[in-house]
């Protein structure tokens, strides 16, 4: 957990209007989110989504990948209508391969050697953060954590994520890290939730032959934001759907006083 309380004046866009309603505005800088829930939920599909909403706006991505090749997540973007060649070229959007070193084989410019290094990979993502075109704040998306607790011990997992943490915040970017549930330990989710500023929470389910998914905002330090499941749907070309409900219309909201930004 941060020392000192966010301090933000200012949020980052959401991808849509209805889910900047969902939690009254959107993420204030300088935020970590975990984002949890099980294979197959939309968790890749809800960063690539914020991610187009944050290149869409002007500002930087950073992007982490280390359950698919980055070729994946291009690809993703590109039928979301964003010009990858363009935002690489400008350097407004930048990669880190954990992925490729599987094969023994990245052709990014930054890729992970070894997952067993966190040290090294905390200190390439700061020289990939720094390669940014843009200084004012950006989104560093990392997907996901769990392929670390294969080849680290869960105490030093949990440190090198509160490093992180701390260079989002001192930066005042907004960081979405990702997490498989089910998988892990109750522990081991609990010293998550106590070191970032928010948890996410997305399920999955069939229901009449047809897949079901539903998102919630289990918590958000210093925002007001809803706390009810909502259905959300994946549409082709444009990713993260949240759905309206009518009851949404009179919201339950979790208040919390938000301090401004110095």
């Amino acid at each position: 957990m941060k020392t000192s309380s966010l301090k933000a004046a200012k949020r980052i866009e959401l991808p849509s209007s209805f889910l900047r309603t969902f939690m009254n505005g959107g993420l204030p800088k300088g935020s970590s989110i975990s984002l949890i829930g099980p294979p197959g939920a939309g968790k890749t599909v809800f960063c690539e989504s914020l991610a187009k909403s944050f290149l869409g706006n002007g500002s930087t991505c950073l992007y982490v990948t280390m359950d698919s090749a980055p070729a994946h997540i291009r690809n993703d973007l590109n039928s979301m209508g964003i010009d990858i060649w363009t935002m690489e070229n400008e350097k407004k959007l930048v990669f880190v391969d954990g992925y490729g070193w599987l094969t023994g084989n990245s052709e990014e410019a930054y890729h992970v050697e070894s997952l067993a290094n966190l040290a090294e990979l905390l200190i390439l993502i700061e020289r990939a953060r720094s390669s940014l075109s843009e200084e004012s704040s950006a989104l560093v998306v990392f997907d996901s954590i769990s392929p670390l607790l294969l080849h680290n011990p869960e105490n030093d997992t949990v440190k090198f994520l509160q490093s992180l943490s701390a260079r989002i915040f001192s930066q005042k970017d907004v960081g979405m890290i990702v997490i498989q549930g089910g998988v892990h330990n109750e522990e081991f989710y609990n010293s998550i939730a106590y070191l970032v500023d928010g948890v996410f929470d997305m399920k999955i389910k069939e229901f009449k032959g047809k897949i079901k998914r539903q998102f919630r905002i289990r918590h958000l330090r210093f925002m007001p934001h809803r706390v009810e499941w909502v259905p959300f749907v994946i549409k082709e070309g444009k990713g993260f759907i949240l759905q309206k409900k009518k009851c949404l219309s009179k919201p339950s909201i979790k208040s919390a006083r938000m301090p401004m930004l110095a």
